[in-house]
C-alpha cells in the first residue's frame, strides 16, 4: 500500500514546498489524519507535507519510517477509535517518528470568529508548538474562535483553513499566502473546488456572503457561517 502512496505524494510535493521556511526553533512536527471507519483520507497529501518538511528542515525523510511504526499503531488503535470518524496523531522530530496516537474526533462547534491581527504569527510548518496561535485564539473576546489577519489579508482560524464564497463569481476562494498550507486545502484546490486569491483584504468583505472552515477533520461544508459572523479586528 504505501508504496503506491509514497508514489502519489511526489505529485503534491510541489502544493507543500513554497511556505516552508528553515527554522533552527522548530524541533517537533505533527500531522493531524482523518480516519473514517479505519480508512484515511488524502494520504499522499500527508506524506508530501512531511517531505516538504523534512526538507526544509534539513532533516532526513522521515515518512519512509511510516509503513513500519503505522503497523504498529494501528494494531494497537482502541476500539472505539476503529468506527466513525477518529483522529491519528504523527509527531515527529529530525531523528524519526516520535509517536502515533489515535483519538475519537467531534468537531467543535463554531458560530462566530473574532477577526484578529497577527502578523507576528509564523506557521508555515506543522508544529507542535501553537504558542503564537492560542496567544491569537485567547483574545476570542466570547466568540468560538478567532480569523486570523496578516498584513491585512485573510488567514486561517486557530484549527483551519477559510475559503469566501464570492457571490458574483459563484467561486469559493481561499488565501493564496494561509498561515499553514493544509492537505485538505490542497485537496480542494486540486479538484477545482477551491480558488486562491492574493488579496482577501478587510476591504472586500462585501463581495462574499459565506465561509467555510475545514482541515483534515472538518468535511468540506461541515461548518459554514454567513459573514455577519465576523466580528469586528482586535490588534494584538
Amino acid at each position: 500500500m504505501f508504496d503506491q502512496l509514497f508514489q502519489e505524494s511526489l505529485i503534491y510535493l510541489p502544493d507543500f514546498q513554497a511556505n516552508a521556511a528553515p527554522s533552527s526553533l522548530i524541533c517537533e512536527l505533527v500531522e493531524s489524519l482523518c480516519l473514517i471507519d479505519g480508512e484515511v483520507l488524502r494520504w499522499p497529501f500527508h506524506l508530501a507535507r512531511m517531505q516538504a518538511a523534512c526538507q526544509a528542515l534539513v532533516w532526513r525523510d522521515v515518512s519512509k519510517e511510516l509503513p513500519k511504526h503505522w503497523a504498529t499503531a494501528s494494531a494497537q488503535m482502541p476500539e472505539d477509535c476503529r468506527q466513525g470518524r477518529t483522529m491519528a496523531r504523527i509527531v515527529y522530530g529530525a531523528e524519526g517518528i516520535r509517536s502515533i496516537t489515535f483519538r475519537s474526533y467531534s468537531p467543535r462547534l463554531v458560530r462566530s470568529l473574532r477577526l484578529v491581527e497577527a502578523n507576528h504569527v509564523d506557521y508555515a510548518l506543522k508544529s507542535t508548538n501553537r504558542r503564537a496561535i492560542m496567544e491569537c485564539f485567547d483574545q476570542r473576546n466570547g466568540c468560538d474562535d478567532v480569523l486570523m489577519v496578516r498584513d491585512k489579508c485573510f488567514t486561517d482560524t486557530s484549527i483551519a483553513n477559510i475559503a469566501l464564497w464570492h457571490e458574483q463569481q459563484r467561486r469559493w476562494y481561499t488565501p493564496a499566502r494561509p498561515l499553514l498550507r493544509g492537505t485538505h486545502r490542497a485537496f480542494l484546490l486540486r479538484t477545482g473546488t477551491i480558488f486562491e486569491d492574493s488579496a482577501l483584504t478587510l476591504d472586500r468583505l462585501s463581495e462574499f456572503s459565506r465561509i467555510r472552515l475545514f482541515n483534515a477533520m472538518l468535511a468540506w461544508g461541515e461548518i459554514e457561517l454567513p459573514m455577519v459572523a465576523l466580528l469586528p479586528l482586535t490588534a494584538h
